[in-house]
């Protein structure tokens, strides 16, 4: 009935605010660990593609593309294509390669059946840079196979677009338009080689990175809302029900009896050394 009494404020209203507050706090830690949690998951996904997929033997675009889509499982898969460069090329801005600031050179491939590529062709750092110009006539290219990117709504300014969105870059080149591929093709390689190279794109990163981590922290951040209330609790019962203050046990004093009898020892002890410098003396 004590430990009752002791903590009957926490039905008061301002410790159910507290306790609604913890359990916020703790719903919030979880969906945050939850959220980095399948970040994590995404980001092992997409790098077990790439390290099955990255250093494969080229095969032509026809053998993994069917009606112009792209497969997850296919990115980053070698390709080899031809055909002829069409239209004007674009700029891609504000696409840091390698931490560099770079703009990414777009362009419009046409196969022989009509089918239109964007080519990813390379890159050029900086921001201010005009492409430099692509091979003319027939040309082989070696790349590998990427998704589209989503549509960006912004109004690019003329030469540049935002995202490479194969149905806005290919309209953006002024090419006719034809079948399109649902994705695009990031150049390694081009024959004949275009009288100024771009800059090739490295190697895509396959570090897990730290979205692990974070989730487990997230997690663990859930045990301090019960924590936190519990010893707040504890503080405020002992504020209001101090325990008492014990008194120290008084020492027994010796009785008078005793204090004699150790008086007249010494006396006596006293005496005996006294007698016996006397005799010495002699």
């Amino acid at each position: 009935m004590a430990a009752v009494t002791k903590y009957r404020f926490l039905l008061s209203g301002r410790w159910a605010a507290i306790l609604l507050l913890a359990i916020a706090v703790m719903v919030t830690c979880v969906f945050l660990g939850s959220w980095q949690w399948s970040r994590h998951e995404d980001r092992a996904a997409r790098n077990a593609i790439i390290e099955g997929n990255y250093d494969a033997s080229p095969v032509a675009l026809d053998e993994l593309v069917s009606h112009g889509r792209v497969d997850t499982a296919d990115e980053w898969r070698p390709v080899e294509l031809e055909g002829r460069y069409v239209g004007e090329q674009l700029t891609l801005r504000n696409r840091p390669v390698a931490g560099t600031n770079a703009s990414r050179v777009l362009a419009t491939l046409e196969l022989g059946d009509g089918t239109q590529v964007v080519v990813d062709r390379g890159w050029l750092p900086g921001t201010d840079q005009a492409p430099p110009a692509y091979p003319a006539g027939d040309v082989a290219v070696l790349g590998r196979l990427r998704l589209a990117e989503g549509p960006d709504e912004r109004e690019a300014p003329a030469g540049q677009v935002y995202a490479v969105h194969p149905p806005d870059v290919i309209a953006a080149t002024g090419a006719e338009e034809g079948e399109a591929l649902a994705g695009y093709v990031m150049a390694h390689a081009e024959s004949p080689q275009a009288g100024v190279a771009l800059e090739p794109f490295p190697r895509p990163e396959t570090t897990p990175g730290s979205h692990l981590s974070y989730a487990v922290q997230w997690w663990l951040f859930v045990l301090g809302g019960p924590i936190g209330f519990v010893l707040l609790a504890r503080r405020e019962a002992n504020d209001h029900h101090p325990r008492p203050v014990s008194s120290p046990t008084p020492r027994p004093r010796p009785s008078r009896r005793g204090q004699d009898a150790d008086e007249e020892d010494a006396a006596i002890d006293a005496q005996l050394a006294a007698q016996a410098r006397l005799t010495s003396s002699r």
